[in-house]
């Protein structure tokens, strides 16, 4: 009966190898699918967010070059506006993450000119028990937006100002060129093995242009150079999206006495060598 067991399991052992390799090939596929549809989303993002950076930093720029308005102004299309802000209703939430022990206490408030909008009273506290609904809060009011408001004598910027803004897309557009970059480059050198490994060094030229021009956005990023953060996100991206032609470009796909050939089947037959002599006398 143990033989017989044995016998069947034998003779069943080709059909399971069979499916478990279909199964890793699925998983592999699942895998690859993942990460492009990280890497072409990531990227889209990043260049939204580069096209909207150049417009918000023109906005940026009109903003602080904007003087104030008369008292009683009507429109706030040119000048900022001084006036107050009557709290609608206050409400507070649990921070999670690494800010769990506190809470985020927002409002919704509506200026005397401008448009309502929620804002965010404090990042670590809940005031729920010390703000009250019809409250005032002095706000500056600019294209009818909150661009700023004071409370508890400090002042803030809104989410609408255009230098909270800015620097929102100056973050997305260095974090989504990471991202796309690690995900898209990868699946691209794995999915082009076999031509990337003709010509090892000159494929690995996207690869440091990408780091550099990731680099290169981060620091932009850092010091708010918008325009420069706009030409190499976008630049990044081109990069990224033309390396998957670069492995059939004739100058990477020839080879060459100062850079390493390795195809594939010659990796295979150097293997077989190496077991071969590792066996003399016996076939792989």
């Amino acid at each position: 009966m143990g033989k017989t067991g044995r016998t069947l399991d034998m003779v069943d052992l080709p059909g399971r190898t069979a499916r478990r390799r279909r199964r890793a090939r699925i998983n592999s596929w699942i895998g690859r699918l993942i990460t492009a549809g990280i890497a072409v989303t990531t990227a889209v993002f990043a260049v939204i967010g580069a096209v909207r950076l150049v417009s918000d930093q023109g906005n940026l720029a009109a903003y602080d070059k904007a003087p104030y308005c008369a008292a009683q102004a009507v429109q706030t299309q040119t000048c900022v506006l001084r006036t107050t802000a009557d709290i609608g209703y206050v409400y507070a939430s649990k921070n999670t993450g690494k800010n769990a022990h506190g809470y985020t206490t927002k409002a919704y408030v509506y200026p005397v000119t401008g448009h309502g909008e929620t804002v965010t009273l404090s990042s670590s506290q809940d005031l729920t028990d010390s703000v009250y609904d019809g409250d005032t809060l002095p706000v500056l009011v600019w294209r009818d937006q909150i661009t700023r408001f004071t409370f508890h004598g400090s002042t803030h910027d809104a989410d609408e100002n255009p230098h909270h803004i800015v620097l929102d897309d100056v973050s997305q557009v260095a974090l989504c060129l990471i991202a796309a970059s690690l995900f898209g480059r990868s699946l691209i050198r794995r999915l082009l093995h076999d031509r990337v490994a003709i010509n090892l060094r000159r494929n690995r030229i996207p690869d440091w242009t990408l780091v550099v021009l990731a680099l290169g956005t981060t620091l932009a990023a850092i010091v708010r150079a918008s325009y420069a953060v706009t030409a190499l996100g976008l630049a990044g991206v081109a990069v990224l999206a033309l390396s998957a032609a670069w492995p059939f470009v004739p100058w990477v796909a020839t080879y060459s006495e100062q850079q390493p050939f390795v195809v594939g089947s010659r990796a295979n037959a150097r293997a077989v060598r190496k077991r071969t002599q590792a066996r003399p006398g016996r076939l792989p």
